[in-house]
């Protein structure tokens, strides 16, 4: 499945006990918490991209 949308049809089609099961599932994952260490690299990933970003646009001939 790719789709929000696709995922509420699939959804529809659960038994009760399934969709409670579901419901639970996905709760215990949007309230997980990240640690330290995934904090952190996700805040590498994004100052590297946002490095590779102004270095292009400094690279750019001015206007």
């Amino acid at each position: 499945m790719s789709t929000i949308a696709e995922m509420k049809q699939a959804f529809t089609r659960l038994p009760q006990r399934q969709k409670v099961q579901f419901a639970r599932w996905l709760q215990a994952k949007v309230n997980d918490r990240l640690s330290d260490d995934e904090m952190m690299a996700i805040a590498a990933e994004g100052a590297r991209a946002l490095d590779k970003r102004e270095a292009a646009h400094a690279k750019r001939p001015a206007r």
